[in-house]
This record gives structure tokens, C-alpha cells and sequence, in this order.
């Protein structure tokens, strides 16, 4: 299990809350450019099948592991209602994620992930992970995921959440059984919640 404790990343999280904030608020542009593992012209490819794949990710229905962590949030008037965080993924296992769960933390304000690794095995079942900020809204938003490359999707799911009250941030673990493929691909994260303009943001996956 890998822990995050807030109070000792604030720099890297802010980070992550500025990415996500400049790819999806008020538009569905794709997010940015991602590392050269995949070449620019196939990252792009991949982007842009996986962007498409995570309008059709059929909703599951023993979706996985909700954590949400509510916090006092006091934004003002124009503040976009929810701001995706980061999208993970890693070995499938009980547990996690988890919050106020990092053995010697220094507050209860911290999470537990599982150990974030991109490289899958054969034969592994993997946890893919979404996170995002709940700043005002209350109702039902699809997070969905998806894996492809270049013009190949690998693999595509969501799952419905309701959020009762608004403020505090919340987490997402689906375990997923190995796709039939092999090498580099792109994954995706999407977040739509009501009406509001969807968020997305991405990382490389490598399957032995």
C-alpha cells in the first residue's frame, strides 16, 4: 500500500489540482501532451480513441471501493463546482483506497493507495483509481476510464456515484482483470458531474 499524507505533499497536490483545473474547466479539451514512451503521434492517437471510448464505457455494476473524506470548503460564488485530482493505477488489492489510514501520520487528513506502478504483468489484475474534489455539488456524477492505443481500445468502464452534500474530496478504486495486449497505451480518466463541463486528465500504461 502506498500512503499519501496531505499535510507533507501540499506542493505536489496543488499541482495536481492546477492539471486538472486547466484540462477539463468549461471545456472538453483532451488533457496535455504525455510522455515521448508512446512517440507524439501515437500518444495523440491514443488520446484522442480513449477521449471517444469514455462517452461509451458501460456503467458497472459491482463498480469497487468508494472512499469520500468530507471537509470544510467555503468557495466563493463563481468557483467551478468539482476538480478532478489525478487519475492511478496499480497492483489490484483489499483495503484500499483508504483515508485517515497512513500508519505515523502526522494528521487524519492523509489517503492510502495502492503502490502506484504502470508497468502491468502478465496474468495481473490491476486497480485503477480517480480522485476528485467536490467543491459545491450535490447529485450524480460518472467517473469513467479508458485504455487504448493508437486506434485500438483496450479496455473501457464507469461507475455512477451520488454525492449527497457537497465538500471534501473523494476516491475511486476499480480492479480490472489484465487485457488481452501487449506494449504501451494511454490511460484516461473522465469525470462528469451534472451539467457541468466533464474534466479528464491521463497517464502512460506498459503491459508485459
Amino acid at each position: 500500500m502506498f500512503g499519501y499524507a496531505r499535510g507533507w505533499v501540499l506542493f505536489p497536490l496543488i499541482a495536481l489540482l492546477v492539471t486538472g483545473c486547466s484540462e477539463g474547466i468549461g471545456s472538453a479539451s483532451p488533457p496535455s501532451a504525455l510522455s515521448p514512451a508512446l512517440g507524439s503521434d501515437d500518444a495523440a492517437l491514443s488520446t484522442r480513441t480513449a477521449l471517444a471510448a469514455l462517452d461509451s464505457a458501460p456503467i458497472l455494476i459491482n463498480p469497487g471501493v468508494e472512499v469520500i473524506r468530507r471537509l470544510p470548503i467555503h468557495p466563493n460564488a463563481k468557483s467551478t463546482p468539482f476538480l478532478i485530482n489525478f487519475v492511478s493505477d496499480g497492483p489490484a488489492q483489499k483495503g484500499v483506497p483508504c483515508f485517515s489510514c497512513v500508519s505515523g501520520a502526522q494528521t487524519k487528513d492523509n489517503v492510502g493507495l495502492t503502490a502506484p506502478d504502470s508497468y502491468i504483468p502478465t496474468g495481473a489484475t490491476w486497480q485503477y483509481t480517480l480522485s476528485f474534489t467536490d467543491i459545491t455539488f450535490k447529485g450524480t456524477c460518472k467517473l469513467a476510464w479508458a485504455i487504448a492505443a493508437g486506434k485500438k481500445v483496450i479496455d473501457q468502464f464507469a461507475v455512477s456515484v451520488k454525492l449527497t452534500e457537497a465538500g471534501g474530496f473523494a476516491l475511486y478504486g476499480v480492479n480490472r482483470g489484465r487485457p488481452s495486449y501487449s506494449g504501451s497505451a494511454v490511460l484516461t480518466g473522465k469525470i462528469t458531474c451534472g451539467s457541468g463541463a466533464p474534466q479528464t486528465t491521463q497517464t502512460t500504461l506498459l503491459f508485459e
